[in-house]
């Protein structure tokens, strides 16, 4: 099954990396994944502990009926999942506080390619809304300060492929693009094109090794390279050791036919939008980086939820206008929740 993922960097999950969530965290969040786990950019799916599906026989994205000869005939579905996810980052709006309210809503379509319904094409539309709480900037001053609009918005097409032509070797691709804008700066730079490529090579039925790079589109980092560890020693253990956005878990707790998991995870956040800034035209970054614990369900109907609380560091505000160059806020928490079914 192709891996899911983080937030509203492309970190690859569809709703992180909903990119998250299962095995990556929402996503990469450089390669903005949809909320809620979806296999948007670059993150394991819970499915990927179990070479040969779930172990209560049920396969993400297709159905069937045993037909009159005792054959089992199977169908691609064409609806995936529907997912969303909130994330709060806080911050009162001080001299040096930047916070942010965000919500996300996504669903994902599988398409078959070559008649191949195990790797099907998977189309993602999804919008977020961001609202910021700061930080707070004299526009008329000289220099100016960083001022902000309230609110900004992510509106895109995610398009994701899992090939698999050899046993041994696959590869996770991906394309995003949309707008990303306040929607009273909209030109040329709101339009971007986000992706992400890794080459999958299966060592052994538990692990694998991955290569790629990931495509940001920002002001300051266009391309990462990606790759590293993804290792399932066994069904209660789940590593994706991977760079920029790691993530480990573990089942602790079965109630019924829900599994109940714990994962700590790394995540590189952010995003870029043009935004108007009282009479100035500009496009900003919003990076970070954030340290994860997590809690995550999934029912053998595959509804999946998520809980996690978060450190945010290392957080930087870029005006391409240079006026002014950036802004640096203080660290923070954060609270993220997300469903999809």
């Amino acid at each position: 099954m192709p891996p899911a993922s983080v937030p509203y960097s492309y970190t690859p999950q569809a709703p992180g990396g909903f990119p998250q969530q299962t095995a990556a965290p929402n996503a990469w969040q450089g390669y903005p994944s949809t909320p809620g786990g979806y296999p948007a950019a670059g993150a394991p799916q819970s499915q990927s502990l179990y070479s040969n599906g779930l172990p209560y026989d049920w396969q993400q994205g297709t159905y069937g009926y045993q037909s009159a000869d005792g054959s089992l005939v199977r169908f691609q579905k064409f609806l995936q999942r529907i997912g969303t996810e909130y994330t709060w980052i806080a911050g009162d709006g001080g001299a040096k506080d930047f916070g942010i309210n965000r919500i996300e809503l996504a669903a994902t379509f599988g398409i078959p390619v070559m008649h191949n319904i195990d790797t099907p094409l998977l189309i993602t539309p999804g919008f977020a809304a961001n609202f910021f709480e700061g930080p707070v900037g004299d526009p008329t001053a000289v220099p100016r300060g960083p001022d902000l609009p309230g609110q900004v918005y992510d509106a895109y097409l995610d398009m994701s492929w899992y090939p698999q032509p050899f046993e041994w070797f696959g590869a996770e691709l991906g394309v995003r693009t949309g707008v990303w804008t306040d929607f009273d700066a909209v030109n040329s730079n709101s339009v971007r094109i986000l992706g992400r490529g890794l080459g999958v090579i299966s060592v052994t039925p538990q692990m694998d090794i991955l290569i790629g790079a990931v495509y940001l589109d920002r002001l300051r980092i266009k391309l990462l390279p990606a790759g590293g560890l993804h290792w399932r020693p066994n069904q209660d253990w789940d590593l994706y050791l991977v760079f920029p956005n790691p993530k480990v878990r573990r089942r602790f707790q079965s109630v019924g036919n829900t599994e109940w998991w714990w994962y700590v995870a790394g995540e590189y956040g952010g995003g870029s939008w043009t935004v108007d800034r009282v009479g100035l035209s500009d496009r900003i970054d919003y990076n970070d980086l954030r340290a994860i614990f997590g809690l995550e369900f999934e029912t053998p109907t595959m509804v999946r939820g998520h809980f996690e609380v978060g450190y945010v560091f290392d957080r930087e505000i870029l005006f391409n206008s240079g006026d002014p160059p950036e802004f640096k806020p203080s660290d923070s928490v954060m609270l993220r929740a997300g469903l999809d079914f």
